[in-house]
């Protein structure tokens, strides 16, 4: 191994933790056991920085002459270990309001500027719908959306694209259940992106988690004619709870909630509340959505 490659590995033991031992012992028999360094604990969250190192190391291989078949198997397994993390770290930012930005619903407000204001707000959630512009302006959009979610801490979804889910490196894509499968959309995405699925009910999401997603979207809790979603029956706060109690995944209520069942729905066990017209159909959204976050603040 040249020294630059060697030097890269060497930082790359930095992110692993000492406890997995198997990964640690792997690193070290490209690199020399005595050259491992510890694993500080502000770098058990970084597995960003971590995948981004194996990234580099992998590129770099192809450029030593000699055989680097076994140090890019190790690579490799390590890359699976940090993008599995960032995935589970992703999966922690399923919190709070999430809001759907759709050109056609925004009244008039630029997409940007309308995630911007709701991210004042205090949003957390920014899922990307566009069935409106060709894949050109929906990925540059997608790019620019999130670079705004990420300066805020926020996660960023697309809905349904997958090629450009998979081309903006977003959090997570967001499938319904006639969408593409999502064993199929994995097989496109990266592998520390998430996926998300919109579930009817119980049977649905037991399917949705069977199939490997990251968060379950249920809905419409109450009647809704927002998206076309007016011949939906409304499942009720209830559901949340029926499902929650047969699932560890995050839970994302959506349909029909506004600021006064916001408490009842909260109350019922979702981990993040899903809001479209409340916010982006206001005359101020930065301030709707202030008021909705205030509500979830008093009420978890």
């Amino acid at each position: 191994m040249n020294d630059l490659l060697v030097s890269v590995c060497i930082d790359i033991s930095r992110f692993v933790p000492d406890d997995e031992i198997d990964l640690k012992t792997s690193l070290g028999s490209i690199i020399g056991t005595e050259n491992l360094l510890k694993c500080e604990a502000s770098r058990l969250k970084e597995p960003e920085k971590g995948l981004d190192l194996c990234n580099a190391a992998y590129a770099l291989s192809d450029f030593v002459q000699s055989d680097m078949e076994h140090s890019k198997e190790v690579i490799l397994k390590i890359k699976d270990y940090f993008s599995l993390r960032l995935r589970l770290s992703y999966r922690g930012k399923m919190s709070g309001i999430y809001i759907i930005v759709d050109p056609e619903a925004t009244n008039n407000v630029d997409v940007y500027e309308m995630t911007k204001m709701s991210l004042e707000g205090g949003v957390k959630v920014v899922q990307y719908r566009d069935k409106l512009n060709d894949r050109e302006p929906f990925l540059e959009n997608c790019y620019r959306i999130k670079e705004l979610c990420h300066q805020y801490g926020a996660a960023f979804v697309v809905n349904d694209a997958v090629d450009v889910a998979s081309l903006s490196s977003a959090d997570f894509l967001h499938v319904g259940q006639s969408d593409m499968p999502v064993n199929e959309a994995r097989k496109i995405l990266q592998p520390f992106q998430g996926i998300g699925r919109s579930n009817g009910g119980t049977s649905e999401s037991t399917e949705s988690e069977e199939s490997g997603v990251d968060y379950l979207a249920v809905g419409a809790i109450y009647a809704t004619s927002t998206m076309g979603k007016s011949a939906r029956k409304p499942l009720g706060p209830s559901m949340i709870t029926k499902v929650k109690s047969q699932s560890g995944l995050p839970i994302v209520a959506i349909g029909g909630i506004t600021i006064e069942n916001l408490p009842d729905v909260i109350q019922a066990g979702a981990d993040s509340v899903c809001m479209v017209s409340a916010i982006t159909m206001s005359n101020n959204p930065e301030s709707s959505a202030r008021e909705l976050v205030n509500v979830w603040e008093s009420s978890i």
